[in-house]
């Protein structure tokens, strides 16, 4: 992959379009603003590297991030394209009414970004033993066990494959082809603000073993850090009322036991599930055998490490309350209330159910460990409008901090569809601009000829 020289940023001096960020929303961005003719600077804080899922390469780019002390944590990918290298690939639609009523159109571009991905349910004669599996237990237990859209291509690949899920990467390569220039291993600190307008930020990259901040400009600065890093850096740079209300995480766990005679394979994790009440959801948890491997051995489950094909899994998910907090030093705490622990209870015991149901023994489980993702520190309608702008002129933001909260899905193909829309937005004013400019350079012409 093609990055910018310390040279090349001198050269080019001021971009129309900075973005912080090389995930599922600044990939998207960078693509269809570069792709519109647009000068466009792509920071990433990770490494670009080789994606696949060997054990090493896994461990090179996951991140733990903690939430307090009840041993909740969340995971994202610091690397060139973001945390959709670990993701499982399931693709929940936005509510295209929730945020019509934020004044932002996401329905034409959701329509759009399903036709050229080719988002789909895993077909029935594919799933596998394992996913088959918690799909009888559950409907015998009156459970409504469905399939879900996934962000994988099942026409190319015929099995399991890790290639077959989209990657914010492919959307990153198109837009460095198409002119945006990239560069990994910067840690934006400092969004340059004068006189309430954005013009730039100050980033630190590693330059053998210091690092070495440079400054560079542009017209507009997008931040799209991901749920866990954007929400920090605008507070950092006066961007009041992040987080004042606390946050929320979809916390849950996955419970694992082993089933006599069970043979199953590599699969698409959380390509079904059941939603039991309201705010509980069980789902196939059956991860590929390079994570159930990194799994088994940190929760030390070695007779389940060595049993992979007769490991059955089933994941609890919860939506959980507002709560605790994003701390000075950037890190986050959060405590689970009664009501939490209650959506919990009942997700573990239907879980265990659906497991025993199934004819599974030796039944364990890792405990709270698992948050799903962060969200409520940033507002549509309080910290940016409906263009994604803050009180900065010139400065958006756009990744899954902003989702409104009424959205607890898996949030990769709703983040495609804002950045999309955002860029068309831009895209429409840096028109208009354009168009402005030429006139008045026309106007100037005639009265010089005069």
């Amino acid at each position: 992959m093609k990055q910018a020289t310390a040279g090349q940023l001198e050269q080019t001096r001021e971009y129309d379009v900075i973005i912080v960020g090389s995930g599922t929303a600044g990939s998207t961005l960078a693509r269809e603003l570069a792709r519109g003719g647009r000068r466009v600077l792509v920071l990433e804080r990770g490494q670009d590297r080789t994606l696949d899922e060997r054990f090493s390469s896994l461990v090179a780019i996951a991140n733990e991030v903690k939430l307090g002390d009840e041993g909740l944590s969340s995971m994202r990918g610091l690397v060139a394209g973001g945390s959709t290298s670990l993701y499982f690939g399931v693709a929940d639609s936005p509510d295209c009414a929730s945020f019509a009523a934020l004044g932002i159109d996401v329905a034409t571009e959701l329509e759009a970004i399903k036709r050229e991905l080719g988002v789909a349910m895993l077909p029935e004669a594919r799933m596998g033993a394992k996913p088959l599996a918690l799909k009888q237990a559950a409907e015998s237990l009156g459970h409504a066990w469905v399939r879900r859209e996934m962000l994988v291509d099942f026409d190319r690949y015929p099995d399991y494959a890790y290639d077959a899920k989209w990657r914010a990467r492919d959307f990153l390569d198109d837009a460095i082809s198409a002119g945006a220039d990239l560069v990994t291993s910067a840690t934006v600190s400092k969004l340059v603000i004068e006189q309430g307008r954005v013009v730039g930020v100050e980033y630190a990259r590693k330059r053998g073993f210091g690092k070495e901040l440079q400054r560079i400009h542009g017209r507009k600065v997008i931040v799209a850090a991901g749920e866990m890093a954007t929400p920090q850096l605008l507070r950092d740079n006066g961007i009041a009322g992040i987080g004042a209300r606390g946050f929320y995480c979809n916390p849950g766990y996955a419970l694992y036991g082993i089933v006599p005679g069970l043979r199953g394979n590599d699969g698409y994790v959380g390509s079904s599930s059941a939603q039991i009440s309201p705010e509980v959801e069980l789902g196939d948890a059956n991860v590929h055998r390079s994570l159930h491997r990194m799994m088994m051995l940190g929760g030390m489950k070695l007779r389940h490490l060595f049993s992979y094909p007769g490991t059955l899994g089933i994941g609890v998910k919860v939506k959980d309350g507002f709560g605790g907090e994003l701390r000075p030093d950037g890190r986050f705490h959060k405590r689970m209330d009664d009501k939490d622990r209650e959506k919990l209870a009942l997700g573990r015991n239907e879980a265990l159910r659906v497991l025993e149901k199934a004819g599974a023994r030796h039944i364990t489980d890792f405990g709270l460990t698992a948050a799903g993702r962060i969200g409520g520190l940033v507002r549509i309608g309080e910290h940016v409008d409906s263009r994604f702008e803050t009180e900065v002129a010139g400065l958006h933001v756009c990744d899954g901090s902003v989702i409104p909260d009424d959205q607890r899905g898996t949030p990769t193909l709703t983040i495609v569809c804002m950045a999309r829309a955002l860029a068309k937005m831009l895209l429409s004013e840096s028109s208009a601009d354009r168009t402005d400019a030429q006139l008045r350079s026309d106007a100037r012409e005639v009265v010089a000829e005069a």
